[in-house]
């Protein structure tokens, strides 16, 4: 979650697997369609914030792990593509995408 409201409580925050505030405004302006978010992203974040990803996938280990984000559904959302690339890269990993 990038820009997380006063209410919202959380464990732990890691601002490193959200996008940029530059690529999620160009997305929410409809100046960077779906595609290429996803292309920015993985570039921006899921290339560059390896060791998140990791110190995400070793916190499931023994605890379930929640990702939050203001999208209303995942199918378009970066909770999506960071659970998902954690997967690729722990294929064991059970996620469920709500």
């Amino acid at each position: 979650m990038r820009r997380p409201d006063k209410n919202v409580v959380w464990d732990i925050w890691m601002p490193h697997l959200s996008p940029s505030n530059e690529l999620l405004t160009n997305y929410h302006d409809k100046r960077v369609d779906w595609n290429e978010y996803c292309i920015r992203f993985n570039e921006e974040v899921l290339k560059k914030e390896r060791e998140y990803l990791n110190i995400l996938i070793e916190m499931s280990r023994s605890h379930k792990v929640t990702i939050l984000c203001w999208e209303k559904t995942p199918k378009k959302c970066h909770r999506r593509l960071v659970a998902e690339e954690c997967q690729r890269l722990e294929p064991n990993l059970t996620v469920v995408i709500n």
